[in-house]
């Protein structure tokens, strides 16, 4: 027998050490307790049962337990009336918090979910301003585009998140496309934009957002980006955010009087004011967004 058969009979495939690391990796708490600790200088126990949500005081005990065994943290009193103690990473515990961060991020590369397509479908007859529109948005986004209202209709499906719509197109207008994107119950938000002055017509449009041409770049990405954090909203949040952008831009338009005299305006208000005395919707979403909203982002 060489001695090169008899090395590689007794040297195992999988070495104790490996499995010893294994074991370690493998039980739940052991890296989030060890990645929670890497950032600090020592917490206590009550910290750590409160950051790492879910544990429960006999197993974070237990954890703390076998990673002192093993030196990878340690305890330090910090005072005995009352008694309070910390504990903290020791040198090799640094060492294998580097190791789980690396398979954390071999995970996140290879492992994890690849992130759900955000779908943008801009529809404008104008050629150059699609061109614009689309060249703006494209680094953060997959954009389709359509030169027309029949072109629109065959460019949208349930992949679609957001549409930035031209009013007016020839064939199908815009308000015309939108009134279909509706009747289907599309979970799709819609920017209208257009070149022409407001009028009280956009009152029977269900828009999300209203833009003025000519628009800005910072003003469309903003925009874009809002609409798509809005469909994670629930139906109520979503309705009340589009009412307050559209009587925002009227209000914006027109002189209070005329408002007043409006039937739908203030059929319009009156469900504004249903939903803000609700109170129901409104926590899903940062004060930040709300303020915009009431102000009327678009004036």
């Amino acid at each position: 027998m060489s001695m090169t058969d008899s090395h590689a009979r007794e040297t195992p495939v999988v070495p104790d050490s490996l499995l010893d690391s294994v074991s370690l990796l493998s039980k739940k708490w052991h890296p989030a307790l060890v990645r929670c600790l890497s950032a600090t200088d020592g917490q206590g126990f009550s910290d750590l049962e409160r950051r790492l949500d879910g544990v429960s005081a006999k197993v974070l005990t237990d954890a703390l337990e076998e990673l002192r065994e093993y030196e990878i943290i340690e305890r330090r009193e910090v005072s005995q009336s009352p008694l309070r103690v910390n504990y903290t990473l020791t040198e090799r515990g640094h060492e294998f918090d580097a190791v789980i961060e690396s398979l954390a991020d071999w995970g996140e590369t290879y492992l994890a979910e690849p992130e759900t397509e955000q779908v943008v479908l801009v529809a404008d007859d104008n050629r150059r301003v699609n061109t614009m529109h689309t060249a703006w948005l494209e680094d953060d986004y997959t954009v389709r585009t359509a030169s027309d209202g029949e072109e629109t209709l065959r460019s949208l499906d349930a992949d679609v998140g957001v549409v930035v719509l031209d009013r007016r197109m020839p064939g199908l207008s815009g308000g015309e496309v939108l009134d279909w994107i509706r009747s289907q119950r599309y979970d799709i938000r819609v920017v209208m934009v257009t070149s022409e002055d407001v009028d009280l017509d956009v009152l029977d449009m269900g828009f999300d957002e209203y833009l003025t041409k000519p628009v800005r770049r910072d003003e469309l990405q903003s925009v874009v980006s809002e609409l798509f954090e809005r469909r994670a909203y629930s139906t109520d949040l979503q309705e009340y955010l589009g009412l307050q952008s559209k009587l925002g831009l009227l209000r914006a338009q027109y002189p209070d009087d005329t408002l007043e005299t409006h039937e739908l305006y203030q059929r319009l208000r009156s469900r504004l004011d249903e939903l803000e005395a609700s109170g129901g919707p409104f926590e899903e979403v940062d004060a930040e967004t709300l303020e915009r909203a009431a102000v009327g982002s678009l004036q």
